[in-house]
């Protein structure tokens, strides 16, 4: 294969580094520099993506269409207090946070000149500038290790993975930040036969990660894991900003914020980028100096026109009182680390420091009191050791290496080069003794629970080694049970729960309440979480098609909000639930025989069939056998020339027979057929709805004029036979649905 190398993708910072005969870190950017800033901007005037350490520093010329510490949105959920913190703070994020349109109700949307980007998309154009900066100086580039928090859980995990896809890199392996950084000490450092166990501290930009790992002959084996995702420098800057801002708060009595948002667009910007630039030069004056200062001049002013200058000078005493709490917080977690993973101080060989926060003196000299001297290792490339780690390991993966003669890439197996004839076994003589390859045991992150009626169950615990599997029972909750909903759950900080997946699948025998079912729940080397059942009594396995955050998530969720909303809606009859759970039992039982990719345009297909048959179970009793009559009208009416021929034919066959038989049995036959032929083309029915509430009277304006541009760009789209893109616009349009809770009546609408 090309090149593999390691990757760095950090909050604040990302890094890129290369290992054949040594380690190496890839420069970047036009100035050919080691760390390249995490920060994607649009440029407005061609609409191209930007990265790196250019944008972030014209700060004012692309804000606020610039993205930074995309990386803490990861995998996260909208409702989030951290997300939502950080929507609020716009003199650090000026980007847009929102919910994203047609995602699930937690996805999360960073908006760039009024448009909606994932922040997979976000950090897949950081990727790829890593990629291709790489590419011009070690040729074509396919793999590469990239490492994430160890703290990320199996939602963050996936969005990497997706990140990375999206910038065509496949990934060896997802390896955690501490993890990285140890195995780039140890390689440096430790002797064949030394053994130690190291404490990594890893401060960072955005996150504050720790791991335990014995370290041994080239064998790494994770043995506990700690941090917290939402701990970092932004944290620091942000103490220190808002020191400022309390300071010329009370000298000048004003409040800087309130003068800040008075600002039109481009002076705000203009002036939150100078205030971003003097923070950050600030906080690393402070690590080397007794004092530093913060000094905007002339461009705040108030009301009455009176100029108000930022001139705030703070000592180093006073910048480590504001930090101190922070660097109290990183050591607590420390100790709590020591505590559940059962690793006495006195066993920890060394506390080895990395990141770039852990770059301030009283972070050591904070941990250095409370472990002792001997204790503490500051990493000699605190912000470069975590890629070089992650190059080391891609290549120790690697099936290829490159010969040091001529260049060329040639098989590990090989003696002597096929390209240029040299003797490859006299690497040992000219670098040192041939490596051992590099072997991480790594260990689940978190604690998995099952979520049950009766409270959350734990089914897996932290810092099993990887792979895991596990068997638990569990029993049906009621009797002849058919559908079973699948939720897992992973902990999080505060002692609260995260939702990281979840699914269903069914049950066709008829079994009383308490019937046994067997889990198997199974964690691959990359923490990715699979699951199946079996039914004790018949012995079946069935696979359950887990959500992974994408359209499947959108999708089952979808199915799960409209099975409560039915179930629980007392002015359905049964004998219509019993249908629409028969119809939702159909769709589970498509999506577990298929196993559609995450992303796939079948899970919008599968959510418009559970959009259908919810809307025909809100239908009226006396008008439900008509319901597919209207429908099969609608799609001839308005959708004929995107039909079949033989199916239109047959559609008009049983219309007629439906309408003029005298024979009752023949009409419900015909109906039912009826019913499953226009099941066919439920896409169309869906975009038909998109037109009813366009028409509604109850739809809100402002829904009701996106319903009629959904419809109308949809309907172009279909001429254009774009189906893609008619998928794309539900998805992005879902809330027009779902705004009208009680469903849509098809026929009482068109009636109005």
């Amino acid at each position: 294969m090309a090149k593999a190398i390691g990757i760095d993708l950090g909050t604040t910072n990302s890094v890129v580094a290369f290992k054949d005969t040594s380690v190496r870190t890839i420069t970047t950017g036009p100035d050919n520099e080691e760390l390249c800033r995490s920060c994607v901007a649009i440029d407005k005037k061609t609409g191209e993506f930007v990265v790196g350490n250019s944008p972030y520093n014209s700060w004012k010329k692309y804000a606020p269409n610039i993205v930074v510490s995309v990386k803490r949105l990861m995998g996260a959920g909208i409702s989030d207090e951290q997300v939502q913190k950080m929507k609020a703070q716009k003199s650090l994020y000026p980007y847009g946070i929102d919910k994203l349109a047609g995602g699930t109700d937690e996805s999360v949307a960073v908006i760039l000149n009024g448009k909606q980007y994932t922040p997979e998309q976000i950090s897949a154009q950081i990727l790829r500038q890593l990629k291709e900066d790489a590419s011009v100086k070690l040729g074509e580039i396919t793999h590469a290790v990239i490492t994430v928090p160890a703290y990320f859980n199996e939602k963050q995990k996936t969005a990497t993975r997706k990140a990375a896809e999206l910038a065509g890199l496949k990934v060896q392996r997802l390896l955690a930040e501490p993890t990285a950084a140890a195995i780039s000490y140890g390689v440096d450092k430790m002797g064949k036969d030394e053994e130690k166990v190291f404490l990594v501290y890893d401060f960072g930009g955005g996150t504050f990660d720790l791991s335990i790992l014995v370290a041994s002959g080239g064998n790494f084996i994770e043995s506990g894991t700690g941090g917290d995702r939402w701990l970092g420098g932004d944290d620091i800057d942000k103490a220190l900003m808002n020191y400022v801002f309390e300071q010329t708060n009370k000298e000048q009595n004003v409040d800087v914020q309130a003068l800040i948002d008075a600002l039109d667009d481009r002076k705000r910007f203009a002036f939150q980028g100078e205030l971003k630039k003097q923070i950050e030069s600030a906080k690393k004056q402070l690590s080397n100096s007794k004092a530093a200062s913060i000094e905007i001049f002339g461009e705040l002013e108030t009301e009455d026109g009176d100029i108000v200058d930022i001139e705030v000078g703070i000592t180093r005493d006073e910048f480590e009182n504001l930090i101190r709490p922070l660097i109290q917080r990183t050591i607590n977690l420390v100790d709590e680390l020591l505590d559940k993973t059962g690793y006495p101080i006195e066993t920890i060989d060394n506390i080895l420091l990395v990141g770039g926060s852990s770059c301030i003196p009283l972070v050591k000299n904070m941990l250095v009191a409370k472990y002792g001297e001997d204790k503490i290792l500051s990493s000699e490339k605190p912000m470069l050791a975590i890629a070089e780690g992650a190059a080391i390991l891609a290549h120790s993966l690697s099936d290829e290496f490159e010969c040091p003669e001529c260049g060329e890439m040639v098989p590990k197996e090989c003696t002597i080069c096929p390209h240029c004839g040299a003797k490859l076994d006299k690497m040992s003589d000219d670098a040192g003794a041939e490596e051992p390859p590099i072997m991480v045991t790594y260990t689940t992150k978190h604690n998995y629970y099952i979520k049950l009626e009766s409270g959350n169950q734990k089914i897996i615990d932290a810092n099993e080694l990887l792979p895991f599997e596990v068997n638990k029972k569990f029993k049906t909750s009621v009797d002849n049970q058919k559908i079973v909903e699948l939720v897992i759950l992973s902990d999080a900080e505060g002692g609260t729960f995260e939702k990281i997946a979840s699914g269903f699948f069914t049950i066709s025998d008829n079994l009383p309440i308490d019937s046994s079912l067997t889990f198997t729940f199974s964690l691959t080397e990359n923490e990715e979480l699979s699951a199946k059942v079996k039914i004790d009594k018949s012995g079946k396995t069935t696979n359950i098609v887990l959500g992974r955050g994408n359209k499947d998530s959108k999708c089952l969720g979808a199915i799960s909000d409209s099975i409560q909303g039915i179930l629980s809606d007392s002015s359905i009859s049964d004998n219509k639930k019993a249908e629409y759970m028969s119809k939702v039992q159909e769709s589970i039982e498509e999506i577990s025989k298929n196993n559609f990719k995450e992303d796939a345009n079948e899970w919008q297909d599968i959510e418009n069939k559970i959009t259908l048959a919810q809307n025909n179970a809100h239908a009226p009793e006396e008008a439900d056998n008509s319901v597919s009559l209207v429908i099969a009208k609608i799609l001839l009416g308005t959708f004929d020339r995107f039909i079949a021929t033989d199916d239109e034919s047959e559609i008009k066959s049983l219309i007629s027979k439906a309408e003029s038989s005298s024979n009752p049995m023949e009409k419900v036959v015909s109906l039912k057929k009826l019913e499953n032929l226009t099941e066919k083309y439920s896409l169309f029915t869906t975009i038909f709805m998109f037109k009813l509430v366009a028409m509604s009277d109850s739809a809100v304006p402002a829904i009701a004029a996106q319903a009629d541009k959904a419809y109308n760009d949809m309907m172009n789209a279909l001429n254009r036979h774009d189906v893609d893109t008619v998928r794309n616009l539900i998805f992005y349009n879902s809330n027009v649905l779902n705004s009208m809770s009680g469903g849509i009546d098809i026929k009482t609408a068109l009636r109005g």
